[in-house]
């Protein structure tokens, strides 16, 4: 049976934990030598410690990107307003005259960092450039704009540098984690050597048995039919890799969980002794030595 590929990294340092606990255990039945729970445990903290770097990065970010959204914010209204003071002067509605304060083509205030740094410069040359068209009163000077300018060139270039910083830190865990699955594939290679392909220390380990089957098709054609009083009859169709079943009743108001009632080799089983006036759930699993499947889809029996 093929071992788990531990793609995501909660699967990955669930089954370190997992495996680092059994070569505690199991240690002096297990002899092993390069990928001992040392060595499994250190990987394992290295890619610990990287994703909580990597997690706390994001965080920053996420108050970095706070910060330079409120300052958008706070420029897009300035210059709104600055816009508006102009319109008397420029006009009332969008013309070329309006290019000299970097709105170019229309009359919106765009979104975009970039664009909203052009727009502040071209304020600002244009003020300085007619500084009686300020309007001290309502701060829409050159100076503002300088202020505004330096304020969302910082905001931005800290959003950067951080973005740059959870990249590189997603890089180190990324790399933390391929060392960690490259130990958990040697410790595989490591117990292949002296343990038996059905030894059952490789469970412990959190591991799959090499030499089982992998687990059998989940039973489908579930039909359960009451033949008699307190009886019903069973069949169901073979699913791949199943060498017996197991056959499961739910007693409503009575089990919390579904029993086991029987483990035919066959696909049919006669189910007895239910209880009268009683709703049943029946269903049926596949079983090897590999491992038991999901439960079948549920049949219900109502009892008279």
């Amino acid at each position: 049976m093929k071992q788990d590929k531990l793609t995501s990294i909660p699967d990955l340092r669930g089954a370190a934990a997992i495996a680092k606990a059994a070569a505690v255990v199991k240690g002096p039945g297990v002899p092993l030598l390069q990928n001992t729970a040392i060595n499994i445990g250190a990987d394992a903290d290295t890619l610990t410690t990287a994703c909580n770097t990597h997690e706390a990065g994001k965080v920053v970010l996420a108050t970095y990107r706070s910060v330079l959204a409120t300052i958008v914010i706070m420029v897009r209204a300035f210059l709104t307003l600055g816009r508006d003071l102009m319109k008397p002067v420029l006009g009332g509605e969008y013309s070329q005259a309006f290019d000299v304060l970097g709105l170019i083509g229309s009359l919106m205030i765009p979104s975009k960092t970039q664009d909203l740094l052009v727009i502040l410069a071209a304020f600002k040359a244009f003020f300085t450039d007619h500084p009686e068209l300020e309007d001290a009163s309502r701060n829409i000077t050159a100076a503002q704009c300088q202020v505004l300018y330096d304020q969302l060139l910082a905001a931005q270039n800290t959003v950067n540098v951080q973005v740059a910083e959870v990249q590189t830190s997603k890089e180190t865990r990324d790399v933390a984690a391929d060392k960690l699955r490259k130990r958990l594939r040697g410790l595989v290679e490591e117990m292949g050597q002296f343990l038996d392909p059905l030894d059952s220390r490789w469970l412990a380990f959190g591991l799959k048995k090499p030499g089982a089957q992998e687990t059998p098709d989940v039973v489908e054609g579930l039909i359960a039919v009451l033949i008699g009083p307190g009886t019903s009859a069973l069949k169901w169709k073979a699913p791949a890799r199943a060498e017996y079943y197991r056959v499961y009743k739910r007693v409503i108001g009575v089990d919390a969980e579904p029993v086991a009632v029987g483990s035919p080799a066959d696909l049919d089983f006669t189910l007895e002794n239910l209880p009268a006036n009683s709703t049943v759930e029946v269903y049926v699993s596949a079983v090897n030595n590999g491992g038991e499947s999901a439960l079948s889809e549920k049949v219900t029996l109502v009892t008279h």
